[in-house]
């Protein structure tokens, strides 16, 4: 060792200020990656926050993940709302209810609205099954009337607080008792709900959870026949040809020109439907409800939909575009088992229907259903006439008739207290459909008569060769 005179301790320090000042160095360095991935980190949540935003179409309040598939569903949906703003022209003339080419390409690649985690309920599975056991083990609620026929429960529903005015209320009473008396004339149960079951799915959307709820809580129902609050039964005569419908679970009216062609939003209609009580249904109805939540989700699902069918105008989604937006995308997975019924009037628009009700009086007869007497008219306005209309049908079973389809005074139109049974019989009659006449056929050998039995081949020979068949 050297002394401090001659410089020894000097020489011993300086390697050890070296490894200190390198040690200094490093631990900097590595400082500063640490402050320059943090500074990364925020900006990508930024940027995240700011143009995530409006990359998402797809938001459920509270979700806690997206599936796998919804990045390329959205992806789908931008790149064909950038082809629309992109190829189509701007015209003065068109009033904007057009869906232009790249809606049919949207269609026509089969993509699908997705949303995150949004459902109607705990999921139902093997729900066949299990309804087929509940009904053998509960006999005492069958799944067929008492002529037969499926079970069916019509249902319907109104706002849980009074209308605005008392007329409108009044008219809603109306509504009611249409119905009732349509359930009451061919065996149909009724459900009038007021309830708010879901406070996600307001307006139209609010059938959905409602539909759901009572196809489990009623195993013993075959079918669910949705009827809006605002149309009424107009041919009391009328039945459901539900035996038309084996193997298929949704019947709605609709025209499949107008469904798969035009891609129309009323191409079908859902202000009246019939569905099946089935695993099926359950599915269908988490299906469609995706577009239904209020909020931000219906919004961005109604800018879809105004841009992809045809006639539609700006506004949120609605539960008939949301269906028709389903049909269309994922038409191998649904229209299988869904009925396009337009042989009768399973829902009519009242605008065409309400001022021919004295023409259909004086010509035709109920029991048709279809333009000779509508079955189902639904309407905004005009609701008088048709329930006058309707209630006529029923009144004549009691010798009455409202004075004209626009007063509410009744007037008796003949005695039925003589012969009540034989009143009731020719009442009822009244609302069967007519017998189609028989048509004569022009083909000779149908009208021949015949002259008693004919010879054998084997006679005739004999006869000709002067032998008598002894056998």
């Amino acid at each position: 060792m050297g002394t401090p005179a001659a410089g020894g301790w000097r020489l011993g320090r300086l390697p050890s200020r070296g490894r200190s000042s390198s040690s200094k160095l490093t631990q900097r360095a590595i400082n500063n990656i640490r402050f320059a991935l943090l500074c990364a980190f925020v900006t990508l949540l930024v940027l995240r926050g700011t143009v995530g935003v409006n990359r998402r179409l797809v938001y459920i309040a509270g979700s806690h993940g997206a599936p796998s598939g919804t990045n390329k569903v959205v992806e789908d949906i931008e790149r064909t709302l950038r082809e629309i703003r992109a190829e189509s022209d701007p015209d003065p003339e068109d009033d904007g209810n057009r869906a232009t080419v790249p809606a049919a390409k949207y269609y026509d690649r089969g993509s699908a609205w997705s949303t995150a985690t949004y459902s109607l309920g705990p999921r139902v599975t093997r729900w066949n099954a299990k309804r087929r056991r509940w009904l053998h083990l509960n006999p005492g609620f069958p799944s067929r009337d008492a002529r037969g026929n499926p079970r069916v429960l019509l249902v319907t529903a109104s706002p849980p607080g009074p209308c605005d005015t008392p007329a409108a209320d009044h008219l809603l009473l109306k509504a009611t008792k249409n119905k009732m008396d349509y359930c009451r004339l061919h065996g149909i149960e009724f459900v009038h709900a007021m309830a708010r079951l879901d406070t996600e799915l307001t307006g139209g959307w609010a059938k959905l959870p409602l539909l759901r709820r009572l196809m489990l809580a009623h195993p013993e129902v075959e079918w669910l026949w949705w009827m809006d609050g605002d149309a009424l039964v107009t041919d009391m005569g009328f039945e459901l040809p539900l035996a038309r419908y084996e193997g298929t679970h949704l019947v709605v009216h609709g025209n499949s020109y107008l469904l798969f062609q035009q891609r129309s939003w009323v191409a079908i209609s859902t202000g009246s439907f019939l569905l099946r009580n089935c695993q099926w249904s359950l599915q269908l109805l988490d299906a469609w409800a995706v577009m239904g939540p209020r909020g931000r989700a219906r919004d961005e699902a109604g800018k879809l939909l105004t841009a992809t069918l045809y006639g539609r105008q700006a506004f949120e989604a609605d539960d008939q575009s949301a269906l028709i937006h389903l049909l269309l995308t994922e038409k191998e997975r649904w229209m299988e088992k869904v009925y396009l019924e337009n042989e009768y009037y399973l829902h009519g628009l009242w605008a065409g229907l309400v001022d021919k009700y004295e023409q259909v009086m004086e010509k035709h007869h109920p029991g048709y259903g279809d333009d000779r007497w509508p079955f189902v008219t639904h309407f905004v306005g005009g609701m008088e006439r048709a329930f006058n209309f309707a209630d006529n049908q029923v009144l004549r079973l009691y010798g009455f008739r409202h004075e004209s389809l626009a007063s509410s005074d009744v007037r008796r139109v003949t005695n039925r207290s003589a012969n009540p049974l034989e009143a009731k019989e020719e009442a009822l009659s009244f609302l069967k459909k007519p017998k189609d006449p028989v048509v004569q056929s022009h083909d000779v050998r149908k009208n021949r008569k015949r002259k008693g039995k004919r010879d054998s081949v084997l006679d005739r020979i004999l006869k000709r060769l002067g032998w008598r068949s002894e056998f």
